[in-house]
């Protein structure tokens, strides 16, 4: 009978194992299954210009791919760039679909629940946009107003956060179609990243609208992450997000798609 029950256990263990080695393969969490494996696969956010756009051949382009052509350059494999929008980009990465996240994402302590999170490459302001015509000199101009935002972004839950009376949240599935919305009329207002806002306003001569400046939503920091169980990957990009800055490669690339240096000044680390 105890012999039963040993080989049963054995077989239990064994299974175990069996399950458990293929994912670590799958998910590819250290530096070493990466380059073994000969690429990396990244996700990458779209949708939020200038910061990216579609080259020639309609592949996705901008300051976070040249990040993410960066890091498989520098970890010697070949890149995979996978596009994300913000309500997809946290599934992408808890399934194994990515490697990991360059996808514009804040380092809060509810995500650092679910991921590890780098020291941020890249700072934002988020402001309100809307008409000219529009006051919007205190959040007391909000009420009874309806605003857009991307569906789980850090705006969604400032401006969700106000508890202004009779203001309406309405949520999209990233920033571009939020910033719509407010262009046909949908909504009053939209919470956006500065630099996107007065991208699109230019290029598409938008001349009735504008970034208020009397009311900042944030300023807050972009980093990348990886799952729960990389911890030697995070290291090691922190590394990578260092050694760029101080080198000047990372405002290089910011300036080169975005027209700007990264804002405010040092990157700060954690």
């Amino acid at each position: 009978m105890i012999g039963q029950l040993t080989r049963r256990a054995a077989v239990v263990v064994a299974l175990a194992v069996a399950v458990a080695l293929p994912a670590r393969t799958v998910f590819a969490q250290t530096v070493d299954d990466i380059t073994k494996k000969g690429q990396i696969t990244i996700g990458v956010l779209t949708g939020i210009p200038p910061y990216d756009t579609v080259d020639a051949s309609g592949n996705t382009d901008g300051f976070l791919v040249d990040l993410a052509k960066a890091v498989a350059k520098e970890l010697g494999v070949k890149l995979n760039v996978v596009p994300v929008n913000n309500a997809s980009r946290a599934a992408a990465l808890e399934s194994g679909r990515v490697d990991m996240l360059i996808a514009h994402m804040t380092a809060t302590p509810e995500r650092a629940k679910l991921f590890l999170m780098t020291n941020p490459y890249g700072a934002y302001e988020m402001r309100f946009v809307a008409a000219k015509e529009m006051k919007l000199t205190s959040l007391d101009d909000l009420k009874g107003k309806r605003i857009s935002v991307p569906k789980g972004s850090t705006q969604d839950a400032a401006v969700s956060g106000y508890g202004i009376e009779g203001l309406e949240v309405v949520r999209f599935d990233d920033d571009a179609t939020a910033m719509q919305a407010l262009i046909s009329g949908q909504v009053d207002v939209t919470a956006a990243v500065a630099t996107v806002a007065n991208d699109v306003i230019a290029k598409r001569k938008l001349e009735n609208f504008e970034v208020k400046k009397d009311v900042p939503i944030f300023t807050l920091y972009w980093s990348m992450a990886v799952r729960k169980n990389a911890p030697e990957l995070r290291l090691w990009l922190n590394n990578f997000i260092y050694y760029y800055e101080v080198t000047g490669q990372l405002d290089a690339m910011h300036k080169k798609w975005v027209g700007v240096p990264i804002p405010g000044g040092k990157l700060p680390t954690f």
